[in-house]
């Protein structure tokens, strides 16, 4: 039977979270439909032994790599040419699929030939609170779950500024005739994953299906703040990959709506590494010098492409201070007293919406 979905599970040490993973896609019984690829990212402990364990009892469903650790995008890159599924999705190893989900999953995959599926996906806080991630406009659904619709009309909608890995699922053939490839050898290339095929896709689709379980209450987890703080330089190069990558392209076969798309997306990418830096990174840890050699190549990418000057607010909305330019102006962070204050009020507002709309 042809199988209908690759599902690439990158994993690296990850011999006590696998099997969550692995029985969240058996358990949707519809293993002769989709293939699991487990790339053991060359683990120290046992993740190898376990997948292969699971290889042998599902040889149908369940297959395996085996290579030197390399990062994560060195597992999508292995994995990504043996893919039979006529999609192909990732799946993090300490994260899960809900299992009803997948199956009502697969059955709308035989129903598309978009290049693009969006699925919506619930984000699980600490203390499990859990957020609905929908690609919808304060509870308005935009976009009619089920239809085809040109990437450009939706990408000029105006309600999406980006798209996140655990939403997305690509035709595979789509991938493989554009040469996608992700960076190796870092961290957060996931990112590459949410736009290289912007650039060349035409059409997607949007399924009324939560399927992605992604969870951020684990220590470790690479957007734990405490290891983003301490990977920011690699956050730094993939950006620099993704702005090369938009740099290189032949920008004049990109229709305007493309383009705009793009523009403002690469601005807001701008917009949150300053915000890594000014807001979110612990003060003890922030070096004006540091931001002032970062924030010097950022900006030059903005000029190559000729991208706009952003503005950076803190998340909450009431504390109408522009970040970025009071650092332009004085070099440096704001106030501790008003940083304090203003993630409180961040919290808060997170609350507020959480519970109005997610």
């Amino acid at each position: 039977m042809e199988k209908l979905l690759s599902i690439i599970i990158p994993s690296y040490n990850m011999e006590d979270l696998l099997p969550r993973c692995l029985d969240s896609l058996l358990a949707s019984g519809a293993g002769d439909s989709f293939e699991a690829i487990v790339v053991n990212d060359g683990s120290r402990d046992g993740t190898l032994a376990l997948a292969n364990s699971y290889r042998e009892r599902y040889p149908d469903c369940i297959r395996v790599i085996d290579k030197p650790n390399g990062n994560y995008g060195s597992t999508v890159n292995a994995a990504l040419p043996v893919a039979s599924g006529k999609y192909v999705k990732i799946l993090d190893a300490d994260d899960w699929f809900n299992s009803a989900a997948l199956a009502k999953f697969i059955g709308e995959l035989a129903s598309t030939d978009a290049d693009m599926v969006v699925t919506h996906f619930t984000l699980i806080h600490p203390k499990n609170v859990r957020e609905t991630a929908k690609y919808n406009l304060y509870g308005r659904e935009p976009f009619t779950y089920g239809k085809t619709y040109p990437l450009d009309k939706v990408l000029s909608h105006g309600c999406i500024r980006f798209f996140l890995m655990h939403s997305l699922a690509y035709r595979t053939d789509l991938l493989r005739e554009n040469g996608y490839v992700q960076t190796e050898g870092c961290s957060y290339t996931d990112l590459e994953w949410d736009v290289y095929p912007l650039f060349y896709a035409d059409s997607i689709v949007f399924f009324n299906t939560n399927l992605y379980q992604y969870n951020l209450d684990r220590e470790g987890q690479t957007m734990d703040p405490k290891v983003l703080s301490r990977s920011l330089d690699q956050l730094e190069r993939v950006t620099d990959n993704i702005f090369l990558f938009y740099e290189n392209f032949p920008r004049e076969t990109l229709s305007a709506e493309r383009k705009a798309f793009l523009d403002e997306f690469f601005r807001n990418r701008v917009r949150l590494m300053a915000k890594c830096y000014l807001l979110d990174l612990p003060r003890e840890r922030f070096s004006a010098d540091e931001f002032e050699r970062v924030d010097a190549k950022m900006r030059a990418h903005m000029e190559t492409l000729g991208l706009k000057q952003f503005r950076l607010f803190p998340e909450n909305k009431i504390v109408r201070i522009d970040v970025y330019r009071y650092w332009q102006k004085h070099r440096c962070r704001l106030p501790e007293a008003v940083e304090t204050v203003s993630k409180a009020l961040d919290r808060a507002a997170l609350a507020i919406y959480l519970k109005l709309f997610r």
